[in-house]
């Protein structure tokens, strides 16, 4: 186990939102040091039921605090498992205590692309908020084909796991008449110990080369009040399918295209190797779904809203967030709801403002008005990145009883740190036994009188 230098403070700052007052603080949790650090693609869960917060970098790397107000409290780790912890890590609390990680897998422990690399989606899962955690169980094991690309979403009354993900016929592979991509789903009624066998929900394959005609972004959504949906990105367009049903047996016999997605989910931004704009969506307790994604157009990229009111039937207009001032390339965006505090929407992306000397800085954006109106907040200070330099193409953000919590990559002369902020509300995590819970007592006599 290593522990990683727990930088200062690097900036504060405070405005007025929505019910009181928010704050944020960023610092470093991890700096590149491979093999295990590549400090890129983070992830990160806050408990909905206590101050602990859990979050995770590529490759294997574990952060977790129990009270993230004591920035000096954060301990670090390395994750294992016989499957082996090959990176993509996506963090998540069910409503019972447990932390999920899953991450791709590569139990042979060979070099990329060799072996049995990819052969399975991983999640590992920990009950005491990430000091120990389990070796983990497979999900969507079909060799010789490689599993990738994952999400999860978990149901708050039934704490029942939703995960789904793309599926290569072989990954990298520019054939399409041999190779393609689909998203495949399974799900967990055990908390992770056993899985329903993978199905296909994707009628329309797309290539297998992890660019804009690979079917990606598949991250699926609990709906509270039962089933489950999943929208990814194929061809400039974004699509949409759903199961009604507690098990997830019954799906649309074809996926329904919704929403032209300018640009793709691949994007060119300049100084960045690669960066991608795919769909991030997630139901508030009332049961609206919301959706967040990129989109791009010539020297143009910007981050856009949607959602709908009935499960997906019907959409609203396309809301396009204002981009921060002076900003040119509002880009690579994660999303959560806080159904903590009144459904609030909560966007962490990079705002490039310089296409010269490609100065960026990572923003916290948010919306108290179910998307009609955003406001900034610039976090830490600009970087340049380095194009050479593997940057990832992802961040996290998740809301909990301590405020919202994210964690971005920032780049110094090609070096990658893992950073981290939260913005609390003052009055409003003084007492976590009178925060609301995940659902309204509505929504449950609804999900309660539909079965």
């Amino acid at each position: 186990m290593k522990s990683i230098l727990f930088l200062s403070v690097l900036a504060t700052s405070s405005s007025v939102f929505a019910q009181g007052t928010y704050t944020h603080e960023v610092n470093v949790l991890s700096t590149q040091n491979r093999p295990h650090e590549w400090a890129c693609e983070p992830s990160v869960a806050a408990d909905p039921n206590s101050f602990h917060v859990v979050a995770g970098s590529v490759l294997d790397q574990v952060h977790a605090n129990e009270f993230p107000l004591a920035l000096d409290t954060w301990t670090h780790s390395t994750l294992t498992s016989t499957y082996g912890v090959y990176g993509d890590p996506i963090l998540q609390y069910d409503n019972a205590g447990r932390v999920y990680f899953l991450h791709l897998a590569n139990p042979s422990g060979k070099a990329h692309q060799e072996g049995d690399w990819l052969d399975r989606i991983v999640i590992q899962w920990s009950d005491d908020h990430g000091k120990t955690w389990s070796n983990g169980s497979g999900i969507g094991f079909n060799p010789p084909k490689d599993q990738d690309k994952e999400g999860i979403s978990v149901d708050p009354n039934t704490n029942t796991l939703h995960v789904s993900w793309t599926e290569f016929d072989k990954y990298g592979e520019a054939d399409r008449s041999l190779y393609r991509s689909r998203i495949r789903y399974s799900q967990s009624e055990d908390r992770g110990v056993t899985w329903s066998p993978a199905v296909t929900v994707s009628a329309h394959e797309g290539d297998c080369i992890d660019d804009d005609e690979t079917t990606e972004g598949a991250v699926p959504a609990a709906d509270p009040m039962g089933g489950v949906s999943v929208i990814w990105s194929v061809n400039d367009t974004l699509w949409f399918n759903r199961s009604d049903d507690d098990g997830a047996a019954t799906w649309f016999e074809h996926e329904v295209p919704f929403a032209a997605q300018r640009g793709g989910w691949a994007h060119e931004i300049p100084g960045f190797g690669r960066a991608n704009g795919m769909p991030i969506s997630m139901y508030d307790r009332s049961g609206r779904l919301h959706l967040v994604f990129g989109e791009q157009d010539g020297d143009s990229t910007w981050v856009a809203y949607q959602y709908s009111d009935n499960r997906g039937r019907y959409w609203s207009r396309k809301h396009i967030l204002p981009r921060p001032e002076g900003v040119v390339h509002h880009f690579m965006p994660w999303f959560t709801v806080d159904t903590v505090r009144g459904n609030a929407l909560h966007v962490i992306a990079y705002g490039q403002q310089d296409t010269v000397n490609w100065t960026t800085q990572a923003y916290h954006s948010m919306s108290a008005d179910g998307g009609e109106t955003w406001e900034h907040h610039a976090l830490a200070e600009a970087f340049q990145p380095t194009p050479a330099s593997f940057f990832g193409d992802y961040n996290g953000i998740s809301a909990g009883l301590m405020g919202v919590h994210m964690v971005w990559t920032q780049q110094a002369d090609g070096v990658n740190s893992v950073y981290n902020a939260m913005y609390y509300d003052i009055e409003l995590t003084r007492d976590p036994i009178a925060a609301p819970k995940s659902l309204t007592e509505e929504a449950k006599k609804r999900k309660k009188s539909k079965r």
